[in-house]
């Protein structure tokens, strides 16, 4: 099966919610595209409910391309979508349905791609196919466990990953911009608790635990640190000052006061630039008691810290610790990646050249993106690894990934494709 559209109607049909993550019919879509192509694919998990599925589809020459999704998808609640989020429902030029966007589109393009590539004989460099379970949870049975017991070696190689995307308008009126994810922000996932007395809710006090939990996670949550300038973003800035959609030369900035005041009036402007100048605190969870008129003797709450390049998650939460010291609140580390991210290369370019082959009024920048993604195992195995889902959407629709009714254009489905043919044939051509 080579037709993009077609695959990705019988893959979202596929429910690959996680929790519980069970990918094996998706792993067997997509094996059983390959093997009609005469390829040998492989699929190893920690479970087998969550396989890995890795293909080499050809070429010899290093180094090669790894082209890299997920099947697991977020859940979804089907009361809240106006179509069955599994239906994959074509309506008014979209396909509707849970990862057409994140990220079952991208491996439908990536498939067929692909095997399109290995038909033309394209491939001088190796070319290999990865589809991961478990990223919406971590990624611990998924890249994680298949960077870690890769059944036979890829070699040298550079990998390209979701993580970015086409929005238009996003830094200006009329724009077409492809945002290629090169950094992540670091994940930083705290719990907040404090533990008190019980009583009736007709006697409260300030040394409540559900009190001083509140004050604690206002005082986080209104945290807004100081704007600064790193490197993934200096380069964003750079790229959007050539070609004419800032006037602010970052290169001439020198610290102080003054970049500040630069940079908040930049983040003011784009509200999408903004959270990229600082770490940001989201309350995401709050809990405690189990009646109105009962004080409960404890209660808790998580945030959401995602953190800059040059930022140390032990650090973030120390002093996330010192501003709530004093109402006698604990701070303790669910889960934290450090930031991450790879240098811009030849990959770069040749995603670049691909995607204004299709849209030369396309402006294609370097971005740092704020959530994470599995390329970072991939960058802990040597593999500089790059993200984009070729896609160009209405900047309303890019909301609707982990939305509810997820869609996706279906013209942006074989034009994404296309993209992608055009990025191998660009790694593959003679340098």
């Amino acid at each position: 099966m080579t037709d993009p559209v077609a695959l990705l109607s019988e893959y979202v049909r596929i429910d690959t919610s996680n929790p519980p993550g069970d990918c094996r019919g998706a792993a067997d879509l997509l094996c059983g595209a390959l093997r009609k192509s005469g390829l040998l694919p492989v699929t190893f998990g920690a479970r087998p409910e969550k396989p890995n599925v890795l293909c080499h589809v050809g070429g010899t020459e290093e180094p090669g391309l790894v082209l890299i999704h997920h099947m697991d998808v977020v859940p979804a609640r089907a009361e809240e979508w106006s179509v069955p989020p599994f239906s994959a429902e074509v309506r008014d030029g979209f396909m509707y349905g849970r990862g057409t966007l994140d990220t079952k589109g991208l491996g439908a393009a990536h498939w067929c791609a692909a095997l399109r590539a290995a038909k033309a004989g394209i491939l001088r460099r190796k070319l290999f196919l990865v589809a991961n379970a478990d990223e919406e949870v971590g990624g611990g049975e998924g890249a994680e466990y298949f960077v870690r017991n890769l059944p036979f070696p890829i070699g040298a190689a550079y990998g390209m990953n979701e993580g970015g995307v086409g929005v238009r308008d996003v830094f200006g009126a009329g724009g077409k911009f492809f945002l290629l994810n090169v950094w992540e922000k670091g994940p930083v996932w705290m719990k907040l608790s404090a533990a008190g007395r019980a009583g009736h809710g007709s006697r409260p006090s300030a040394k409540d635990a559900p009190a001083r939990l509140a004050r604690a996670m206002a005082r986080v949550a209104e945290q807004r640190e100081p704007a600064r300038l790193t490197e993934p973003v200096r380069d964003m800035l750079r790229v959007l000052r050539a070609k004419g959609y800032l006037d602010l030369d970052v290169d001439a900035l020198r610290g102080g006061a003054e970049e500040a005041a630069a940079l908040e009036a930049l983040g003011g402007r784009f509200p999408e630039i903004d959270p990229l100048l600082r770490n940001t605190y989201a309350i995401t969870t709050l809990s405690g008691g189990f009646k109105p008129n009962v004080i409960p003797a404890s209660a808790e709450g998580t945030i959401d810290a995602r953190i800059v390049p040059g930022e140390e998650p032990e650090e973030v939460a120390a002093r996330v610790r010192a501003m709530v010291a004093d109402l006698n609140v604990s701070v303790e580390i669910l889960f934290a990646e450090k930031p991450n991210g790879s240098p811009m290369g030849p990959l770069y370019g040749a995603m670049e050249e691909a995607i204004l082959s299709i849209h030369p009024d396309a402006v294609v920048v370097p971005y740092m993106s704020t959530g994470f993604t599995d390329s970072r195992f991939f960058r802990s195995i040597g593999i500089p690894t790059y993200g984009l889902m070729p896609v160009l959407l209405p900047r309303a629709e890019h909301g609707k990934i982990h939305g509810v009714d997820e869609r996706i254009p279906l013209a942006g489905i074989a034009e994404m494709t296309q993209i992608v043919y055009k990025f191998i044939e660009r790694w593959n051509a003679p340098r």
